[in-house]
């Protein structure tokens, strides 16, 4: 009978494991997981001697791409022309989230994120800048 008991108990937390670890698909932190390709940067805002230099529309190359990571710091990389740069990320209830950048804080509002394509723009902090990010996978 304690053989029994203890088995029934450890297929009762077994199942219970199994069931309570369902995969997050439906977030937005988990729709946005992972490495998407950078296809072009939309960039508006700057104005004086860098309006000529910073804004336009930027195309980009296969190997540029920004990484959002699933670990526990909610961290991303992006790597634009060879240069990398890590930050991190947050992301709310609605199609909103946050990048925190060496640079600054970017507020993003997203446009369309489907399996293959992420869409968004991102206003910098306080400056009027704003660069909207087509990418893809």
């Amino acid at each position: 009978m304690k053989k029994y008991i203890i088995s029934l108990s450890l297929l009762i937390v077994l199942s219970i494991s199994f069931f309570a670890c369902k995969k997050d698909t439906t977030s937005l932190k988990a729709r946005m997981f992972g490495k998407w390709t950078v296809n072009k940067i939309v960039v508006t805002g700057y104005t004086g001697t860098d309006a000529l230099t910073k804004n336009g529309t930027f195309n980009c190359t296969t190997n540029d791409y920004i990484d959002f990571k699933g670990n526990d710091d909610d961290q991303f990389e992006q790597s634009l022309t060879n240069q990398r740069s890590i930050g991190t990320y947050t992301a709310n209830i609605d199609d909103k989230f946050n990048l925190i950048f060496s640079d600054g804080s970017y507020y993003c509002t997203i446009s369309t994120l489907s399996a293959n394509q992420f869409q968004f723009s991102a206003a910098l902090d306080k400056s009027g800048v704003v660069k909207v990010y087509y990418l893809s996978r």
